[in-house]
């Protein structure tokens, strides 16, 4: 896999453990509104913004499967 591509990116899905400010919070859902990525979390009433959460990028290869 010498050739393969890597890249890292945050990925929010439900039940992730994500920081606002100082709080950890949980993701309930994800949905896309107008090209932005809006992230709902657990006890929230209003979506969050992705940009203002915290989440450790994982990590994604770009390579064919034999």
């Amino acid at each position: 896999m010498d050739s393969a591509a890597f890249f890292r990116m945050p990925l929010f899905k439900p039940g992730t453990l994500v920081r606002l400010g100082h709080r950890q919070e949980t993701v309930s859902h994800v949905l896309i509104r107008r090209g932005m990525l809006m992230v709902h979390l657990v006890g929230h009433g209003a979506p969050v913004d992705a940009d203002a959460l915290t989440l450790e990028p994982s990590v994604f290869v770009l390579a064919r499967r034999s």
